[in-house]
């Protein structure tokens, strides 16, 4: 099976262009309105 081993997200919601490492386990922190759900859902797309 493939894993991905990091994430590029461009343009999506308040997302403007970041890259995301990825490692066995990932843990997002921030202030409110920082994102963290736009990157939650980015990965429910990909499922």
């Amino acid at each position: 099976m493939h894993r991905l081993d990091r994430i590029r997200v461009a343009g999506f919601k308040s997302i403007r262009d970041q890259t995301l490492k990825l490692h066995p386990l990932n843990v997002l922190i921030g202030a409110n309105g920082a994102g963290k759900s736009n990157f939650i859902e980015v990965f429910r797309l990909l499922h």
